[in-house]
């Protein structure tokens, strides 16, 4: 065998590994952004777009994948109760009757845009939380998902509150 055709044959087999090299790394997941927050912070990944308003962060993935939420001292909260502030939020979305829900806070749906929203509101003795997402019980996709694990609190107590949504 010529000289030349060994060099050929070299160069096909190592291009095989590098293209596949380069392959995975198109196929790995974009990196997501950090966008932090007053209280948090979330890891927003390509496919999602994060905005805050009034202090309410929104996820969204698509128009029917999304989530809302909001973490607030007491004192942002105007020291109302979690029971109290999910009532005035209600009231405020024209939504139904806070029920207890199954993490010791308040649950009620309401309807926004001509979606039906569940609304979570949990409490403690320094911070509320208010998360709502659409009520249809759809799989999130799993980039909404990965933004929504991604949640943390500026602090270790943030943090652990967080974790009771």
């Amino acid at each position: 065998m010529p000289v030349f055709q060994e060099d050929e044959m070299l160069k096909k087999f190592l291009m095989f590994p590098f293209c596949c090299l380069v392959l995975l790394a198109l196929a790995l997941p974009a990196q997501a952004k950090e966008a932090k927050f007053a209280h948090f912070s979330i890891d927003v990944p390509a496919g999602c777009t994060a905005q805050e308003k009034d202090g309410i962060v929104t996820v969204t993935a698509s128009k029917e994948a999304f989530f809302s939420i909001a973490l607030y001292t007491k004192s942002e909260a105007g020291n109302l109760s979690d029971k109290d502030f999910a009532a005035k939020l209600s009231r405020q979305m024209k939504g139904g009757t806070p029920e207890p829900s199954e993490d010791g806070g308040w649950t009620f749906t309401a309807t926004s845009n001509g979606m039906l929203m569940n609304v979570d509101v949990v409490g403690d003795h320094d911070y509320l939380i208010m998360f709502m997402s659409d009520a249809s019980d759809k799989e999130w996709p799993t980039s909404l998902q990965a933004a929504y694990d991604s949640i943390t609190g500026k602090d270790d107590k943030i943090d652990t509150f967080l974790k009771r949504i």
